[in-house]
């Protein structure tokens, strides 16, 4: 099924709550040369924490693939350093952008480009961004696993092979100026930081619990129970006025929900969900 996400270079603030009330559940940020737009492991964990995957896109110069071979191999080798700085997993690719209207005579030096970066990354790690054309020149060629392509160069036409496609431009959320993007497969290179373990979570153990479980508490994980006990938690947390979106991660905005709310009902304030933490979510007058 489509997903809806975001693409943006510059920014001051990035307000995440805006974002997911948009309907962005992605965010495809740059790594280059130039760290003003760069991605960082900061930002990298403000937007996993919020529930946001990760993509990335190198771009130096728009025409940069215009370099043949040795670039694609200089360019992935930075790429890949960046990324790896701000989270992301060794196994994901990295999104290479062909950000002008390539012609014929540029096509064979955008693969050559491409074939340097993969002598770094591998091929299963190489993306390309670009218009139409070049998308579908560089997937029927096998030089690039991933594609993201925009509307920008494709005179009104979408390659289905691609697994991202942006589609407007000049959007502004929350102050940010973006772009807007749908992801058309269901791994489209996404990841997310490194989240905050979670804190222990009672399993449910009373009528408006649930159901018990041997074990009297949880973790933030794969298991789908443990992710939807935490989502309860953040729900009715939302629902007595504490600005906190259901995730199912026990983020840092949980963990501080967490602290601020064990001091205002004067628990033991260490930022866990136990019993009595559990216990008073439900039960405790909304002040």
């Amino acid at each position: 099924m489509p997903r809806e996400g975001i693409d943006y270079a510059w920014h001051h603030r990035v307000d995440t709550d805006a974002l997911r009330e948009n309907g962005a559940t992605f965010v495809v940020r740059y790594v280059s040369h130039d760290e003003t737009k760069n991605l960082s492991a900061a930002e990298a964990q403000l937007l996993s924490d919020a529930g946001l995957d990760l993509a990335v896109v190198w771009e130096s110069t728009a025409c940069r693939a215009r370099d043949g071979r040795a670039a694609g191999a200089v360019d992935a080798r930075a790429a890949a350093s960046q990324a790896k700085a701000c989270g992301m997993p060794s196994n994901r690719p990295v999104y290479f952008a062909v950000d002008f209207d390539a012609g014929d005579p540029d096509l064979p030096l955008v693969v050559d480009y491409l074939h340097g970066a993969a002598t770094v990354l591998g091929t299963t790690r190489v993306g390309v961004y670009g218009g139409y054309r070049v998308v579908g020149h560089c997937l029927d060629r096998a030089v690039a696993r991933f594609a993201w392509q925009t509307y920008a160069w494709s005179a009104g036409r979408r390659d289905p092979r691609a697994q991202l496609f942006q589609h407007r431009n000049g959007v502004v959320i929350g102050g940010l100026s973006c772009d807007r993007d749908t992801a058309f497969a269901a791994d489209f290179g996404q990841w997310r930081a490194h989240t905050a373990k979670a804190p222990p979570f009672p399993y449910p153990a009373t009528d408006y619990l649930g159901t018990a479980r041997p074990d009297p508490h949880c973790h933030s994980g794969t298991d789908p129970l443990e992710r939807r006990q935490i989502a309860r938690w953040q729900k009715r947390m939302a629902e007595r006025g504490w600005r906190l979106d259901a995730t199912g991660v026990f983020n840092r905005q949980s963990e501080r929900v967490c602290l601020e709310f064990q001091a205002e009902k004067h628990l033991a304030v260490d930022g866990l969900v136990g019993p009595e933490t559990w216990r008073a979510t439900w039960t405790a007058p909304v002040t």
